[in-house]
């Protein structure tokens, strides 16, 4: 089932790459870093322009190599600043500002035991203007291990002299804030060093003891407001806790948790989801899914062709748009047949079925169906066409999952049973061309800032099977009778082996769909056969890559669901050692 759904992923910043292997990267989705293990749990944009080290005037190519930089050279460790001190999105740009503009060590930032220094709102401001580290995903890229774990801290002097001696710019710093200074200047004039002692007046001695008693009070008086605050966070941690932890076992604090795939039906209320259930309440979107013959004769096939199957079963059909699987199924025989749909859609249907005189084996319900009351208790086979662009988007399954594990008579069955996702290379020029080389010259202007958005959009379309340059690698295999919701986000390696001399433009993504019966039934969407409402779903490279006949091309690809929008897909495509990153929305 797939069609057009609004997002409401209004504050999701476009998804783009980040190069890193020093080439520079003309359309704005250059290459990311070396992927981890959990990469691609937030793909958010990172800024392409220049960073500057935060301790020197060495510029990176992106955010991430910058504060890679600062944790290996300078001993800034960022993950554990973040979980000493509570950090935010908010502290830590007023932390980056801080340190652009005061110029502290990393060793004396790394000893502090709180973010009072870089409290002021004015670190708000950014120092450097659309400073990339400012655009850093501060909250979900920096994740401490739990060997991280803190007791209290220790200050690398070793470390702390090496950034002195690399970095003279702090100390020149220091050296001309006191030039500035007249109270300080006049300070410095009447001091002098001989060896290891320190000769002034006594003065000038009462004056520096007295600003020394003044800034002393000053940070215990600052120190007992920020204790009052961190009692209050306490209480407020406490409150909300007490709210979520609905009658269970509250979480041990500061535990390590396994990332939890939401249910669609958990993030998102109907009123929320409006827009998506009314885009299947027009007539158009049905027409399109009924003319497509591939999609419709294989679930007929399926349904009609094994009548032993479904004689006097009770079948569910969940998302059943105008009723064609309900009727397919009351046809081979079925006992009685309920479909469910949250669609206005679903007024048409009781007429259609009505229509048709199967009423009486034919039941229709509209609502969602985690939130809708069945006439029966358990299904001895549940049908749907719920599979959306590249398989997983609009996030239906959930719904399917959710009714096999509440409604699933033992020995019954979900129909199709199994979908596997494939992947491979394509060299289409003309296509490529047409959408990503037009904005280097538009009417003799040049738009690359245009490349980047469109480049981290995964584009729907039909791709002729003679574009296709490698074999097709399995990156998923969903058993739909066993399967879980965690296991729609996964992680796959494969190779793929070219198979002539060409310049790759992009990798295709398809889906095959499974009904194992006594009469089997499948259907593909890939480019080998009959094109389907589906199409195919391509991940345009930011450049072309040359390739060669028989050479084979390690990849690796990541495919998670967006925070903001459960039905939409953010996916990192490793090609070669360089990432790319995708949103399929």
């Amino acid at each position: 089932m797939s069609g057009d759904s609004d997002s409401d992923d209004c504050d999701m910043p476009g998804l783009v790459s980040n190069g890193t292997d020093g080439a520079p990267d003309p359309g704005g989705a250059g290459v990311a870093l070396d992927e981890e293990e959990d990469a691609g749990e937030e793909m958010y944009v990172d800024s392409l322009a220049p960073s500057v080290d935060l301790f020197s005037t060495k510029k990176f190519k992106t955010a991430e190599d910058c504060l890679e930089h600062c944790k290996e050279v300078h001993g800034l460790d960022l993950a554990v600043l973040k979980k000493r001190l509570s950090m935010d999105t908010f502290s830590y740009i007023r932390f980056v500002n801080y340190v652009r503009s005061e110029s502290p060590s990393p060793g004396f930032v790394m000893s502090l035991s709180s973010g009072a220094k870089w409290g002021d709102l004015k670190f708000m401001k950014p120092v450097i203007p659309d400073d990339p580290l400012l655009m850093f995903n501060f909250e979900e890229e920096l994740d401490p291990q739990d060997e991280e774990e803190e007791n209290g801290f220790e200050i690398d002097i070793s470390r702390e002299l090496n950034d002195e001696i690399a970095n003279p710019r702090n100390f020149h710093n220091q050296l001309s804030t006191a030039s500035t200074n007249s109270e300080d200047s006049c300070i410095a004039s009447n001091v002098t060093f001989e060896e290891d002692l320190v000769k002034m007046s006594l003065d000038k001695f009462n004056d520096l003891k007295k600003q020394f008693d003044a800034m002393s009070l000053e940070l215990r008086e600052k120190d007992n407001e920020l204790k009052a605050v961190f009692e209050d966070m306490t209480k407020m941690k406490g409150v909300a806790q007490t709210l979520f932890n609905s009658g269970g076992e509250a979480e041990k604090p500061f535990s390590k948790t396994k990332h939890k795939v939401v249910p669609v039906s958990e993030a998102r209320t109907v009123e929320e989801d409006h827009s998506y259930f009314q885009s299947y309440a027009h007539y158009s979107i049905h027409h399109e899914m009924l003319s497509d013959s591939v999609r419709t004769s294989s679930y007929r096939d399926a349904l009609v062709k094994n009548p032993e199957r479904l004689r006097d079963a009770l079948v569910l059909d969940i998302g059943c748009g105008t009723g064609i699987l309900s009727m397919f199924a009351a046809e081979a025989g079925a006992k009685a047949v309920v479909g469910v749909d949250c669609s206005d859609i679903i007024y048409q249907a009781m007429d259609i079925v009505r229509e048709n005189k199967m009423d009486d084996r034919v039941k229709l319900v509209k609502g969602r169906l985690e939130e809708t009351e069945l006439p029966y208790d358990k299904f001895d086979i549940i049908v749907s066409e719920w599979m959306g662009y590249f398989l997983l988007f609009e996030g239906m399954l959930d719904s399917v999952l959710a009714a096999r594990d509440k409604y699933l008579a033992p020995g019954g069955m979900v129909l199709p049973n199994r979908c596997t996702i494939e992947l491979c290379a394509i060299s289409d020029h003309e296509r490529y061309d047409s959408l990503v080389g037009f904005w280097s010259d538009v009417y003799g202007y040049k738009m690359s800032c245009m490349r980047g958005p469109i480049l981290a959009d995964a584009s729907v379309e039909v791709i002729p099977k003679d574009l296709v340059v490698s074999n097709s690698a399995n990156v998923l295999d969903l058993n739909i009778n066993t399967c879980t919701v965690a296991d729609t986000e996964f992680s796959s390696s494969f190779d793929l082996k070219i198979t002539k001399d060409c310049e790759l433009t992009g990798i295709l993504g398809y889906f095959d769909t499974f009904f194992d019966l006594p009469t089997p039934a499948m259907f593909s969407t890939g480019p080998q056969v009959k094109p389907t409402h589906w199409k195919q779903t391509v991940f345009y490279l930011p450049e072309k890559l040359p390739v060669k006949k028989n050479e084979t091309i390690p990849c690796k690809m990541v495919c998670k669901r967006m925070k903001t929008d459960a039905r939409a897909l953010k996916v990192s495509l490793t090609l070669d050692d360089k990432t790319y990153r995708y949103t399929v929305d």
